[in-house]
């Protein structure tokens, strides 16, 4: 009877062992299958991450090529405004530099040639007073005849030839003569822009 004890103590310490042991391994299988849904979803979230985090970096870079771009867009316009503003200022000197004295006189008289008569030359007040007596003399049957000199704050230099009568004008004037020539000036300098 000892011996019957004794087995079935054994037989219930092996139950107990062998349940024991089958709980572990369903208990050591239920964290490795936890353990891997847990890598697994961490995976998954840091790919997800990674491709979100990849996409914003595109988006980064293709906005700033896009400011890079409108930057050397707006540097290229402000340096041919910059240039063009500089080709008028020296193109405006030099028309007005050219424009005095005799030459201005002579000028004139080229576009008075035809008919005197009902015209008002406006010069830049200082070519007015500076003028007048070469004017009086070089025009003076055309000045008996109604030709009339007066000086306009509007002429800096160069002249403007208006019919009395304000019906139309002929504008010689350096701002006019620069306005006329940039555009020819404003192509080249395009072509030197590029």
């Amino acid at each position: 009877m000892e011996q019957q004890i004794q087995d079935l103590i054994a037989s219930i310490r092996k139950e107990g062992i062998d349940e024991a042991n089958a709980e572990s391994a369903r208990i050591i299988e239920e964290a490795r299958a936890k353990a891997a849904a847990i890598i697994s979803d961490a995976k998954a979230e840091s790919e997800s991450m990674l491709a979100s985090a990849r996409k914003q970096l595109e988006i980064d870079r293709a906005g700033a090529e896009a400011s890079i771009k409108q930057a050397a867009r707006d540097a290229a316009i402000a340096l041919r405004k910059s240039m063009e503003d500089r080709f008028s200022s020296i193109l405006r000197a030099e028309t007005a530099a050219k424009v005095k004295g005799k030459d201005l006189v002579d000028l004139i008289s080229i576009v008075l040639q035809s008919d005197a008569s009902s015209k008002a030359v406006e010069l830049s007040p200082e070519d007015c007073e500076a003028l007048s007596a070469e004017l009086a003399q070089r025009f003076a049957s055309e000045i008996r005849n109604g030709l009339v000199f007066r000086p306009s704050s509007a002429v800096s230099s160069g002249f403007r030839v208006s019919e009395k009568d304000g019906s139309g004008y002929i504008d010689i004037s350096d701002e006019e003569c620069v306005n006329l020539l940039m555009p020819y000036l404003s192509e080249s300098i395009r072509r030197i822009i590029g």
